[in-house]
């Protein structure tokens, strides 16, 4: 049996930007297997997420805007991102070009199959794929699954349904995407659109939910058309494109090294921000870090700061007030995104300082957030 340097079970966005990222540094020349059970062929997701300066995907970033628009209680308009952009990145293309980057290094292989089971080892990592063995002395886990069912938890889901339209007029100002617009019915829920435009006549209308419940496809699609019909003056319009995905929301405790030779990656190490179901850019983060880590000491432990965990009191707050419906919550992202640009922006990366943090939460209603500081510490240490 041959053993691997790095087996990464999971071919992922994470899994994938992993690989890229070993083969971009010093490690290029380690062996590498990339384990997933499907070929990464189709555009079956598109990542959204904000950035200062270029990224590393900037060459295949599909669209990237200076200002955003939001639609909220108290206010519709433009927000001012400042040194940001937002960005947009289709799944297809970053299959294709990390495809394209990693046949140029023999090193790495890929085999497709279903993982039946990941093991630490004294030798290394062990995984079983189609009943047959691999080992390696350091597997990248993204296929755990986490439990997002105890009660000290609060554990909701993002879930989305979108639709790429072409329209017989032209409706769209390609210069302003609306990242929230919550003029649909809240049903008690977080519930908005947002619209990417591509030009004048096509963009991408995506219905998101924040709450512990699916809809059906059935349902999706007629808040989606409702939402088309009253709010976009298309004409007639055809869809060419539809995506549906949903991420979990949960302040479960994630462990990101369970073992000497297993490291979770991914949503299955903790890296979606539990408050918002972004993923992208985080994984890119603490990817970076891993491999970082790596070249200087040999092991994947990127490192943390103990004072940063407040940012996940904040997540688990957030939650909260969201899963016990303390406040409604599109005027929350209200007072949020137009009390607070472009902080909050550097807030939901994680890189505020502690009065940044302080000033923003002045401008949440006190009484709900109060509320659910108490029930998360009831939850999280009482119990």
């Amino acid at each position: 049996m041959k053993k691997y340097d790095f087996i990464i079970a999971g071919g992922g966005m994470a899994g994938l930007s992993l690989a890229y990222y070993l083969t971009q540094s010093s490690l290029r020349d380690r062996s590498i297997l990339i384990i997933d059970r499907d070929v990464k062929n189709q555009n079956d997701r598109t990542w959204c997420f904000w950035e200062k300066g270029q990224g590393p995907f900037e060459s295949i970033v599909f669209r990237k805007w200076e200002t955003v628009s939001f639609h909220g209680t108290t206010y519709s308009g433009p927000i001012d991102m400042v040194d940001y952009h937002y960005k947009m990145l289709r799944g297809i293309d970053f299959y294709a070009f990390i495809e394209a980057e990693l046949a140029k290094y023999p090193t790495v292989e890929r085999k497709i199959a279903t993982i039946n089971r990941i093991k630490d080892t004294p030798q290394g990592g062990f995984v079983i794929a189609d009943d047959e063995p691999y080992i390696a002395d350091y597997v990248f886990d993204s296929t755990f699954a986490l439990k997002l069912d105890q009660p000290e938890n609060h554990n909701l889901l993002q879930h989305f349904k979108g639709w790429v339209i072409t329209t017989e007029k032209a409706c769209f100002d390609p210069n302003y995407p609306e990242i929230m617009d919550f003029r649909v019915e809240q049903h008690g829920d977080c519930r908005f659109l947002y619209v990417l435009p591509f030009n004048e006549k096509t963009a991408l209308v995506e219905f998101t939910l924040f709450n512990d419940k699916l809809l059906s496809q059935e349902e999706y699609e007629a808040d989606l058309r409702q939402y088309i019909d009253r709010y976009l003056d298309t004409g007639a319009y055809r869809i060419s494109e539809t995506e549906y995905g949903v991420i979990p929301m949960s302040d479960e405790t994630t462990t990101e090294n369970p073992s000497d030779h297993i490291i979770r990656i991914g949503t299955s190490g903790g890296y979606t921000k539990a408050s918002t179901g972004y993923t992208f850019q985080r994984t890119q983060r603490y990817l970076q870090d891993i491999v970082h880590s790596l070249h200087q000491t040999g092991k994947p432990h990127r490192k943390r700061s103990w004072f940063k965990g407040r940012f996940k009191l904040y997540d688990s707050i957030f939650l909260n007030v969201l899963q016990k419906h303390r406040h409604p919550a599109d005027d929350i992202f209200t007072k949020i995104y137009t009390k607070n640009s472009p902080r909050v922006f550097t807030f939901l990366d994680e890189d505020t300082r502690l009065m940044d943090e302080i000033r923003l939460f002045t401008t949440m209603p006190w009484w709900p957030f109060t509320a659910a500081l108490f029930d998360v510490l009831r939850r999280k240490i009482v119990r």
